[in-house]
């Protein structure tokens, strides 16, 4: 039983999609890699100065 014109048009369609959807969960996962690079001297400097804190808190 071969498929309908319709049914090939919506496989098609989700395959595409699928494909869209794909492209974009790498493009967000670079943007959110960038954004930690640059973050991490930061998130770095703020855990430093809380250790500190809290060894001089004791």
């Amino acid at each position: 039983m071969s498929k309908t014109v319709r049914q090939q048009e919506s496989t098609k369609f989700s395959f595409d999609y699928l494909d869209y959807l794909m492209e974009q969960e790498g493009v967000v996962e670079r943007m959110v890699d960038r954004k930690l690079k640059q973050m991490e001297p930061k998130i770095e400097k703020l855990i430093e100065e809380k250790m500190k804190k809290l060894i001089n808190n004791k």
